[in-house]
C-alpha cells in the first residue's frame, strides 16, 4: 500500500519526536541514580572533616589561620552542594501524552467519523489525523521535559564542582594537621615518664641483697613482735628459778 508524499514525512516527524520523548522521560531518572554517589561523597568528607577538627593547630602555630579557613571553605562547600542537591529535586511537573484509553478512544472516534463521512476525499483521514495529534502531544512534552532537565543538569554539575571543592579543601586540612599534630604528640610522651617511676618498687641494694625496708614504729608494731617478746620473759622467768 503507498502513501502519500505528507503522510511519510508526517510518519517520520511522529516517530522522531517520539524517540526525543522517550529519551527527555528517561533523562529525568538520571539524577536520582546520581543521588547515592553525592551522600556517599558527603557523608565520608564530613565525617573526615569532623575527625580532623578536634586536632587543629592551636593558637600562635603558622598554620593555625589556614586550618581554620579551611575549615569554614569545606563546611561552606559541602552545605551548598546539600542545597543545590535539595533545589534540583524540587517537583517538576513533567508533562506526557495522552492516557492509554484516552488515546484508544481518539483514535476510534477518527475511525467513525472517515467511515460515516460520505466521499473519497474523507477516506484514509483517521491515520493522518491521528499522526498529527501525537506529535504535537510529543512535541509539547518534549519542550516541557527538556527544559525542566536541562535546570536539573545544572544544578547538578553544580552540586558535583562544591563536593569536589569539599573534599580537596578536606584533604588539604588532613595535611596541615599531620604536619602540626605529629610533634605535638611526641612531646607529650615524655610526661608519662615520672609518673610510671613513681609506680616502679624500689631497686634492690645488690644482686644477693633485697632493698632494706625501714624498721616499722613501736606504735604500728605487729601482734608477733609482742608475743616474741612474752615468750623470752617466760624463759628468763624459768632459768631464774632453776638457778635458785
Amino acid at each position: 500500500m503507498t502513501y502519500p508524499t505528507e503522510l511519510t514525512v508526517l510518519a517520520h516527524i511522529e516517530q522522531t519526536l517520539a524517540e526525543s520523548y522517550r529519551k527527555e522521560i528517561d533523562q529525568e531518572e538520571n539524577l536520582w541514580r546520581s543521588l547515592p554517589f553525592f551522600a556517599a561523597t558527603l557523608a565520608l568528607q564530613l565525617a573526615a572533616l569532623f575527625q580532623v577538627v578536634a586536632h587543629l593547630p592551636s593558637g600562635g602555630v603558622w598554620a593555625t589561620m589556614p586550618a581554620r579557613a579551611l575549615v569554614v571553605l569545606s563546611l561552606a562547600c559541602s552545605l551548598g552542594a546539600l542545597g543545590v542537591l535539595a533545589a534540583s529535586i524540587l517537583p517538576a511537573k513533567f508533562r506526557y501524552v495522552s492516557t492509554d484509553t484516552a488515546l484508544l478512544e481518539y483514535t476510534l472516534n477518527l475511525i467513525r467519523d472517515e467511515q460515516s463521512t460520505e466521499g473519497a476525499d474523507q477516506a484514509g483521514v483517521a491515520l493522518p489525523a491521528l499522526q498529527e495529534s501525537l506529535a504535537r502531544q510529543y512535541a509539547a512534552a518534549t519542550d516541557n521535559n527538556r527544559h525542566i532537565n536541562e535546570r536539573t543538569e545544572r544544578l547538578r554539575s553544580v552540586a558535583g564542582l562544591l563536593t569536589i571543592f569539599a573534599v580537596i579543601s578536606t584533604l588539604v586540612l588532613v595535611a596541615v594537621t599531620i604536619d602540626n599534630y605529629f610533634p605535638s604528640q611526641v612531646a607529650q610522651r615524655p610526661s608519662i615518664e615520672p609518673a610510671r617511676q613513681a609506680a616502679e618498687p624500689p631497686a634492690s641494694d645488690g644482686p644477693w641483697r633485697p632493698a632494706t625496708a625501714p624498721p616499722p614504729s613501736a606504735a604500728h608494731a605487729g601482734g608477733h613482735e609482742g608475743v616474741v617478746h612474752e615468750t623470752r620473759g617466760i624463759q628468763n622467768s624459768r632459768a631464774t628459778a632453776r638457778d635458785r
